[in-house]
């Protein structure tokens, strides 16, 4: 008879270290949901973004008009070769050169092997002079304008920003293409090669910005020197993949907001 106030008393206690074990965890995750972010001015852009394919501006295709067998090869692939420089001779006495300084980027046959009419035998690249082509929606190829300025990142190469400028906006069918000039590029990024592009369609300076993660249907937190919050309706302006801005005279330089930290809901 007197085990059960012992049994009573061990199970009241271990309920209480699982109650106190549960407000504290409780707090600990509210504590780190939320942070505080003091309202400041700074810049804002607004972009359009995209997958961006190298092109090559200048590419040379050798064929022969008739049926031929190819006699000689004086280059193989992945040559640097000048404009002039001799590239293969075909049976005929038929002799094609460089049109320009470029790089042997396909050669599929061998010198004594007959290639039919148009069949292409060797294509040669200018790999200084390339260009990006931009697939776009229709609501993003609205924004875009001949002059505007674009921000390019290759995958490998992401410590590094690349410039260019919008050369051409066009359609080809249901696709909507944007020309990017991108004449400085190191001469490791090749044709074919990707980049994620981001267009700048309008920027804003001095503006009142804050994190996307303050903003809760277009309502923020509002928290005073006492920790009391107070949710205010904000209008919003730009809005890029971090921050927006805010246009309505209701947030000021100095106010503390509160935000979701990163990783958390």
């Amino acid at each position: 008879m007197k085990k059960w106030p012992i049994l009573h008393n061990k199970i009241f206690l271990g309920f209480i270290v699982i109650l106190v074990l549960f407000l504290v965890m409780t707090v600990f995750k509210k504590s780190k949901i939320h942070e505080t972010f003091e309202v400041k001015k700074g810049d804002i852009l607004e972009s359009v973004y995209g997958i961006g394919t190298v092109k090559a501006n200048k590419s040379y295709q050798i064929k022969s008009g008739v049926t031929a067998t190819i006699s000689k090869i004086l280059v193989k692939e992945g040559d640097k070769v000048k404009a002039a420089d001799k590239l293969l001779v075909l049976d005929d006495n038929t002799v094609f050169t460089a049109p320009f300084d470029g790089v042997v980027t396909s050669l599929p046959y061998k010198a004594g092997e007959t290639v039919f009419a148009q069949t292409g035998i060797l294509n040669l690249v200018d790999l200084n002079d390339r260009y990006l082509l931009v697939s776009l929606e229709q609501r993003g190829a609205l924004k875009v304008k001949v002059g505007q300025e674009a921000f390019l990142s290759f995958d490998g190469l992401r410590d590094r920003s690349f410039k260019g400028v919008v050369d051409a906006v066009y359609s080809n069918d249901a696709d909507f293409l944007v020309r990017i000039d991108a004449a400085k590029l190191p001469l490791e990024i090749l044709p074919g090669m990707t980049a994620d592009v981001a267009i700048t369609i309008s920027i804003h300076h001095n503006s009142i910005v804050v994190p996307i993660t303050s903003l809760n249907d277009n309502k923020v937190n509002l928290v005073d020197g006492t920790g009391q919050r107070k949710t205010v309706d904000v209008q919003l302006g730009l809005v890029d993949s971090e921050m927006a801005e805010i246009v309505s005279h209701n947030i000021h330089v100095g106010d503390k907001l509160l935000i979701r930290s990163k990783g958390k809901p």
